[in-house]
């Protein structure tokens, strides 16, 4: 079997460049520690939506996960594995 054969390939267009930086962006700040959409909107200047697609590609990924905060508020975390903040 060719190695062309094995590759898995993704669905749709690549992702442009600029989202990449910013999923890079987002993962930075969570690494710091656990943080709300709304936290990271504030940290990153950009809008809900647009952090809230970079945070739903990287849990897709498996790179980060949603909990429920100590405050009742939803908060995400880099650490996929253990227990949530």
């Amino acid at each position: 079997m060719s190695q062309e054969t094995e590759v898995k390939l993704g669905r749709g267009r690549p992702r442009p460049e600029e989202a990449i930086q910013r999923d890079a962006s987002v993962l930075k700040l969570l690494r710091s520690g656990p943080l709300t959409r709304n936290q990271l909107r504030d940290a990153t200047g950009l809008t809900g939506t647009i952090v809230y697609l970079s945070l739903s590609r990287l849990r897709r990924e498996g790179k980060v996960k949603l909990c429920q905060g100590t405050a009742g508020n939803r908060v995400w975390s880099t650490d996929v594995t253990g227990p949530c903040p």
